[in-house]
């Protein structure tokens, strides 16, 4: 198994979020204002677990804690063999 997507530690691009995104069902962009954007982590039922603009310092590092411990992974394709 891979390791899985990680933000850097401090502010991150609009490529890296959409990668680390596209990695989880419960991981989104939100509040877009093009040049900056807020990366959610909501739970299951859509309440907001942690949020953090992507300029801010230090955001990928608690983004990338609660992603870990609350991260719903996208479940991978099946093999058609």
């Amino acid at each position: 198994m891979s390791q899985p997507l990680r933000l850097p530690d401090g502010p991150f691009t609009r490529a890296e979020a959409s990668a680390v995104s596209a990695c989880y069902q419960n991981v989104a962009i939100e509040d877009d204002q093009q040049t900056h954007f807020r990366l959610v982590v909501r739970d299951t039922d859509g309440s907001l677990i942690w949020r953090d603009w992507n300029f801010a310092a230090g955001a990928g590092q608690g983004l990338n804690r609660f992603i870990a411990d609350y991260g719903i992974p996208v479940p991978e394709a099946p093999d058609n063999a």
